[in-house]
């Protein structure tokens, strides 16, 4: 059996300055599955997320990924595992064109030319944006931009996707594909949240944070029955 896809168990991160940003956290998560970490804004939802490809490291408590202990010596390992897209897509874009930023991660993975082609267009027919591959990246709408984000961690070969925020700032198609696409991909996707809509229909799994700890973990059609729990 395969081990699961993320462990977390007593995650504790506080920053240099002393602020307490996650108190304890436990998580697992199976292969393939499909949670949303949502909570008010200071809740610990994103420096969550990036303790799950080693971004930020924990003060305490223990993060494992596929099996694997995050640790120093694991690190590069974890990345190649972990696909992290970012909250704003422009902190990922940096290459002239989309063609040629969907390819730096597998060029510098050391694959074959025609490899890293195939990775390139299966990547940007994967979020449907095959027909952006020579557009200068910062000609790109919103939605672009975010959909070639995520083309380059697909192009990576990850067998984790992790999101924050993925749907922030879309118009109604934009946000209409990433739904289709997030629910059409077969990795573990790990979405941080405000969009409860978007939620419901990627995610039947959602943890709730408040404060730095887990208020519910559970499936989401119960948790979001319960308004109390989401004021």
């Amino acid at each position: 059996m395969n081990p699961p896809a993320i462990v977390l168990q007593g995650l504790v991160h506080t920053y240099a300055d002393g602020t307490p940003a996650l108190r304890g956290v436990d998580l697992c998560a199976m292969p393939g599955e499909a949670l949303a970490i949502v909570g008010a804004n200071g809740a610990g939802k994103s420096t969550l997320l990036q303790h799950l490809n080693g971004l930020l490291m924990p003060s305490s408590g223990s993060v494992q990924i596929e099996g694997m202990a995050l640790t120093r010596a694991t690190l590069r390992e974890v990345r190649r595992r972990v696909g992290y897209v970012f909250q704003d897509a422009e902190d990922q874009l940096f290459m002239p064109t989309v063609h040629d930023d969907v390819a730096f991660g597998p060029l510098h993975l050391g694959l074959p030319a025609a490899e890293v082609q195939a990775r390139v267009q299966a990547a940007l027919a994967a979020v449907g944006a095959g027909a952006l591959a020579a557009r200068a990246t910062h000609r790109l709408s919103g939605g672009e931009k975010r959909a070639v984000a995520i083309a380059g961690v697909l192009a990576m070969a990850p067998s984790i996707l992790v999101l924050d925020e993925p749907s922030g700032g879309l118009d109604p198609a934009g946000r209409r594909r990433l739904i289709e696409l997030l629910r059409g991909l077969a990795q573990t996707r790990v979405v941080a949240t405000h969009d409860l809509h978007l939620v419901l229909e990627v995610c039947p799994r959602v943890l709730v944070l408040h404060e730095g700890r887990v208020l519910a973990d559970g499936a989401t059609a119960e948790l979001f029955a319960d308004e109390d729990l989401l004021l």
